[in-house]
């Protein structure tokens, strides 16, 4: 389905001071902080997350390579506490997001490590505790051909799913398991709402396909079926381009959104590498501090 074009996340980019990037390339990731703060700032990141939800930060590529993924993890740093990015380990606040084999409809394979497009999601679904707030993209190598970033307001989505079904917000307003796709524990799940209320508004927290596999374990529920209708509502008016917000992301871009505010997800890329390895992002999630 598709009733207009999808707007170019180029209209959320902002250029990074490129002498700021090289004074905090200049320090190290202990003593940095200061001057990071200070770049963001006169960036206004944070102003811009605040009002437009999503910001593409440029400039990166000023710097060598490999001070990229440092640097990266210094930005999220000032915009708040990283968060542990699985279950089981509380150490791993930085991701790489790449293809590692496998389908989405394996139960262990995570959406992360797979080729798939669509799938509009929340990030954090299947980590039990809070989402995180922020989540932050590094691209270090976009694929060959695919893979552009997507991103859907939710409280639009769900304003135009709800005039086509009344009674959606109710039938998501329920507790779902997600599916945590753990090797080590395959009847794990984490139970969320897929419409819940933050900050005085409905918002999305979701991933399909993790929410049918959650139900499909043993001893789970199975789905109702306003609840699948509510879903398959949902999901058109998702897939909606007037709706999307999208673009590729250049070797040293990142984009920043609300977590809260947008579901995302990607275009699908095709099983192939170039030369250096094919599509590589790094990914923080990040949880606000206290008056961001």
């Amino acid at each position: 389905m598709s009733h207009g074009s999808a707007t170019d996340f180029a209209k959320f980019e902002t250029i990074l001071d490129a002498d700021a990037l090289r004074g905090v390339a200049a320090l190290t990731a202990e003593t940095c902080g200061d001057q990071v703060q200070r770049m963001l700032a006169d960036a206004q990141v944070a102003e811009r997350l605040r009002t437009d939800g999503l910001v593409v930060l440029s400039g990166l590529d000023a710097l060598p390579s490999p001070d990229w993924s440092w640097v990266f993890v210094a930005i999220c740093g000032a915009l708040g506490k990283l968060q542990p990015q699985g279950a089981k380990d509380s150490g791993q606040v930085v991701r790489e997001v790449r293809y590692r084999r496998g389908s989405l409809q394996e139960r262990t394979v995570r959406y992360s490590d797979s080729r798939s497009g669509g799938s509009y999601h929340s990030d954090g679904v299947p980590v039990p505790g809070p989402l995180p707030d922020v989540l932050a993209l590094l691209c270090v190598r976009p694929a060959p051909r695919g893979g552009e970033l997507v991103f859907v307001d939710s409280t639009s989505a769900l304003e135009a799913a709800t005039h086509r079904m009344p009674g959606l917000p109710a039938a998501l307003s329920r507790d779902f398991h997600f599916d945590q796709r753990r090797e080590d524990d395959p009847t794990a799940t984490a139970v969320r709402r897929i419409v819940e209320r933050h900050e005085g508004e409905d918002r999305l927290v979701y991933l399909r396909d993790y929410v049918e596999s959650g139900h499909r374990i043993a001893g789970v529920r199975p789905l109702a079926a306003d609840e699948i209708e509510a879903m398959d509502v949902l999901d058109e008016v998702l897939a909606d381009e007037a709706l999307h917000i999208e673009g590729r992301l250049a070797p040293g871009q990142i984009a920043i959104n609300d977590n809260h505010r947008f579901v995302h997800g990607r275009h699908e890329f095709p099983d192939e590498q170039d030369e250096q390895g094919g599509r590589l992002m790094l990914r923080c999630w990040i949880r606000a501090s206290k008056g961001e």
